[in-house]
């Protein structure tokens, strides 16, 4: 039985329902979202990395642009100090019309070597006497020859390509046989026309030995001069 002016059991119970369901419902939002901020925190460590990755590829970034412009310039400037030296050599290599153009120098003049004095003496004309010339030197094989024997040695010297030739001695009662050329001295027998000539003198006289046992080499070959 409802008293006037006072709510029914049945009108409390309702009217607390209500009020307790909106407090609910309006308690119940601001509590979702603080869990849902609470989800998505981000570390601080994280941000830092991130900054310094970016700042990272921004330094890179731009010390790769400053190479490429610092090699580009100095291939111009290279390029470029190429052309002007190509344009002065090509304006000193042009020349003046009007300029005198040089007489061309006159060829060098060889210079003749000096000849260098004989070592050895031509002989004269073989007239059926003496070879020799005075003043020359002549190397003698052989003293005291007879006439066949002389004879046959000068032609065993000569078959053997050494020019040996059969002279009366200084005493004019003996023969004598000698070599020749005869040299310009006694000097140039230390010349090489000399030494050749001495070598072939001892190698036909080893040759000479052998034929017969009483043979001698001409070893002993003295230069003598003839006056």
């Amino acid at each position: 039985m409802r008293r006037r002016g006072t709510p029914t059991l049945y009108e409390l119970a309702r009217s607390t329902s209500g009020g307790g369901a909106e407090t609910t419902g309006t308690r119940s939002a601001p509590s979702f979202i603080a869990s849902a901020m609470r989800s998505i925190r981000v570390p601080m460590g994280f941000v830092w990395l991130i900054g310094v990755g970016v700042l990272l590829l921004a330094m890179i970034a731009y010390a790769f642009g400053f190479s490429r412009g610092k090699a580009a310039g100095f291939s111009e400037g290279v390029n470029q100090q190429l052309g002007q030296e190509q344009a002065r050599v090509t304006a000193r290599a042009v020349q003046d019309p009007l300029a005198p153009t040089a007489a061309p120098s006159a060829a060098p003049q060889a210079i003749a070597p000096q000849a260098s004095a004989p070592s050895t003496v031509a002989e004269p004309a073989s007239t059926g006497g003496d070879p020799r010339r005075k003043g020359a030197w002549y190397f003698r094989i052989v003293t005291g020859a007879t006439q066949a024997g002389g004879e046959a040695l000068v032609a065993f010297c000569r078959s053997e390509g050494l020019d040996a030739r059969m002279v009366s001695d200084d005493n004019g009662k003996s023969r004598k046989i000698i070599v020749l050329p005869g040299l310009a001295g006694p000097e140039a027998r230390k010349t090489p026309d000399g030494q050749a000539l001495e070598a072939k003198i001892k190698s036909v006289g080893q040759r000479w030995k052998a034929k017969a046992r009483s043979n001698r080499s001409f070893d002993d070959a003295q230069l003598e001069p003839y006056r």
